[in-house]
């Protein structure tokens, strides 16, 4: 029989070198500076970023409420959206995209579940947004 060669030892692992190490602290504290003050012109367009992601979110959350109701003849609904966080403004913001009357010739149909009892949660770090919606005809 063949005896197995004998495995050589594993070389000792180096130390990360010192450059790596204050590379990546410089890299942090560029970091922090920036997110500790934007300007103001940055936060509006960050809040204007914001509404535009919750107003795509609502209208696409809508599509799928109109579809679940015409094939299940419902006519409220329960159901929580993501990008708000909590906050009550966004929450309205995306309600009114979901009853937004859906134009068929878009590529992308968006809203169109305004003849839909909704309420709509959602929950952020500090607080929870809740947004009913019942239409006149109910």
């Amino acid at each position: 029989k063949k005896e197995a060669a004998p495995k050589k030892e594993a070389a000792p692992k180096k130390e990360a070198a010192p450059k790596k190490e204050a590379g990546g602290k410089k890299k942090e504290e560029k970091g922090e500076e920036a997110a500790k003050e934007p300007t103001p012109e940055e936060l509006e367009k960050m809040k204007k970023d914001k509404l535009k992601k919750v107003i795509k979110e609502g209208g696409k959350r809508g599509v799928e409420i109109e579809g679940a109701a015409d094939m299940g003849g419902l006519q409220f609904f329960c159901t929580s959206v993501d990008l708000p966080e909590g906050d009550l403004d966004l929450l309205v913001e995306s309600m009114k995209a979901m009853n937004a009357k859906s134009d068929p010739t878009e590529e992308e149909r968006k809203g169109g579940s305004g003849h839909i009892g909704k309420t709509i949660f959602s929950a952020g770090t500090e607080q929870l947004a809740v947004v009913a919606y019942v239409p006149e005809a109910k």
